[in-house]
């Protein structure tokens, strides 16, 4: 089997320059043959050289097999209901109000968790909602101060946070808080509604003057519990783009080193929880929109299993591959959010096929214990894991293999994937196709940079979109092969190769690449980067492609430390690496349980630069 991701050759465009090469485009790229030739150099025309036999599969919602039901069923010692695990935690935590135990419930951590909140304000210890309410509103105000500014907060309400933090901190004074959830607060990306709140999509004028007159689903379900909240978070413009440049709105500024990249689209909500404005936030991933910031910005992020959380309430950019996530400072945030957010909406037919919504029990992961992921079998591509284009971050994820191996019994199986660039162009060609469909008739009120990508690919006809979701019908096939699954399609059994033995979950590196930087041209008119894309995306695709769960994980930081000054401090933190599992449909609570062990792996976590929140008791 021949490894073939190729990276492309397009130049690299910001600035003013961007700005004139996109109103050639826009006036005569297709009528010179201009934008066919750049599609062409980005190779998207690769899938009109293949015969397919397949049939489309246009939303990947993969029906579970009635083994993967049983298996899937909660026996309350190590599997347990979504409503389950949250009864224990909460318990739990209770246990440690009337305790000298520290809250924090994982090491090497300096982030503030919903448990330390929780406990907190139930052991009555000098601090409330109102007045976690009240720092964060400093906090807020103090991040458009930094220099450069934070921008990841896009907008907020200072009358609502304190309302709903009165209203928490009744709850209280009760002894009735909702859940483990009460107080925290919670940012949400601005492509998912929030009631009173405008849905912009990265943009300046999608629902302008058009508040939202309800909360999301998800949205709800989070409120239910007591939630605080505060406000939506910046994104790079209709969620087009791995690096948040945002000439439109604002462009996010990584905590760990302000002169870089976020990752995108969802990096206004990786820098809010990065910077410790808050423990939790909400990002939709189409194409890595959570998991590549999650990394950037050294935190954790779930793409779930696609049909697993409602999409109700959330901007309908590239359905077919986009589903909202959580992204958290630690993984017990992040499994309580999976907890509450996920399961059945009868308003989403599309969430309507799943199985019971199940997380790993409760259990005290240290970095003393061993032997926890005795058995799994991990597959690794050697050659696709190896390709990024800064050495330390594949070794930074073989450091973190290591650990899940020696210590705590996992299995490397040794795989190769088929027509991972085809997979790629596939992806590409139906997101963008998506989101164009969304915002053609409004494409001239779009930044330079979305309107150079609207523009060049334009040149995509309907044929590429239909023979995308054939190629999607081939990469779910060669998932099924991989996880063990007898083939769908017996006819063609052959047809759908996959090297190696079969494994519970693939790792790769989360993103190819490290923080991009921000030079000034992006910020006043946007970056066109297609390499830079394709090196931050090449490990996120398969997920959104193909409907299976996605998870990453903090692997460490690079030894190469970035050196300049902000403000007369010199700045030395390394770039965080992420590392990332993914799993088979609907088996998340498999991959929660593998980035709870490599949390505990971890040997330190670094504080990040821009810091204006709350530190762990």
């Amino acid at each position: 089997m021949v490894y073939n991701l190729k990276d492309p050759t397009t130049p690299i465009v910001s600035g003013r320059l961007l700005a004139v090469l996109t109103n050639i485009l826009e006036r005569i790229g297709e009528t010179t043959g201009l934008t066919t030739h750049l599609c062409n150099d980005a190779d998207l025309f690769v899938l009109r050289n293949i015969e397919y036999e397949e049939s489309p599969t246009t939303m990947p919602i993969w029906a579970p097999v009635p083994e993967m039901v049983l298996a899937a069923a909660a026996d309350g010692k190590n599997v347990v209901s979504a409503d389950e695990y949250l009864r224990r935690l909460q318990h739990e935590a209770d246990q440690q109000v009337n305790s000298r135990a520290s809250s924090s419930p994982t090491p090497n951590n300096c982030f503030r968790s919903c448990r330390d909140f929780y406990v907190s304000y139930k052991k009555n210890a000098g601090i409330d909602p109102i007045k976690v309410a009240e720092e964060l509103i400093a906090f807020i105000k103090q991040a458009d101060q930094t220099s450069p500014p934070l921008g990841a907060v896009w907008n907020w309400n200072e009358e609502s946070i304190r309302k709903q933090a009165n209203a928490s901190a009744m709850r209280y004074r009760e002894g009735a808080p909702l859940s483990i959830l009460d107080g925290v607060p919670i940012i949400v990306k601005d492509e998912v509604d929030v009631e009173g709140y405008e849905t912009g999509v990265g943009t300046t004028f999608i629902n302008k003057g058009n508040p939202a007159k309800a909360d999301a689903h998800l949205v709800a379900l989070l409120r239910a519990k007591g939630a605080i909240i505060f406000g939506k978070s910046t994104m790079h413009e209709i969620g087009l783009g791995l690096t948040n440049f945002n000439p439109s709105t604002t462009t996010p500024r990584n905590p760990y080193q302000p002169n870089h990249s976020t990752g995108g689209s969802s990096g206004g909500s990786a820098a809010a929880v990065a910077a410790g404005l808050c423990p939790i936030a909400i990002g939709c991933d189409g194409g890595g929109s959570v998991r590549a910031p999650s990394a950037y910005c050294g935190i954790y992020g779930l793409k779930p299993t696609q049909g697993r959380v409602s999409s109700r309430g959330e901007y309908p950019l590239a359905p077919t591959v986009a589903l909202s996530g959580p992204m958290c400072a630690n993984m017990e945030d992040l499994a309580i959010v999976y907890a509450i957010m996920s399961g059945k909406d009868e308003n989403d037919s599309n969430s309507l096929f799943q199985p019971l919504v199940a997380l790993p029990a409760p259990i005290s992961i240290k970095a003393t214990s061993t032997g926890l992921l005795q058995g799994l079998r991990i597959g690794i591509y050697r050659q696709w894991f190896e390709d990024v284009t800064h050495p330390e971050i594949a070794q930074i994820c073989y450091k973190m293999l290591d650990g899940l191996v020696k210590t705590h019994g996992a299995v490397l199986v040794d795989i190769e994937i088929p027509e991972l660039h085809e997979n790629a162009k596939a992806h590409n060609i139906t997101i963008v196709t998506e989101m164009i469909s969304k915002v053609w008739s409004n494409r001239r009120k779009l930044n330079y940079q979305t309107r150079l990508e609207v523009a060049m690919m334009g040149s995509l006809g309907a044929q590429d979109y239909f023979l995308a979701q054939q190629q999607r019908t081939r990469s779910i096939r060669f998932l099924e092969t991989l996880f063990g699954h007898k083939a769908t399609d017996k006819h063609h059994q052959s047809t759908y190769p996959c090297k190696g033995g079969v494994v519970d979950v693939i790792v790769t590196p989360t993103t190819g690449n490290l923080p991009p930087r921000i030079n000034a041209g992006a910020l006043s008119h946007g970056e066109s980067n297609y390499l830079n894309s394709v090196k931050a995306m090449q490990y996120m695709m398969m997920c959104n492609f193909s409907g299976i769960p996605g998870i990453t994980a903090v692997a460490g930081y690079t030894k190469e430390k970035y050196h300049h000054k902000i403000n007369g401090d010199q700045y030395d933190t390394g770039f965080p690496v992420g590392i990332q599992f993914m799993g088979q449909w609907w088996d998340e609570r498999r991959l929660i349980h593998i980035a709870s062990v490599c949390e505990s792996v971890l040997e330190t976590r670094q504080k990040p630069k821009i810091w204006l929140g709350f530190d762990s008791e």
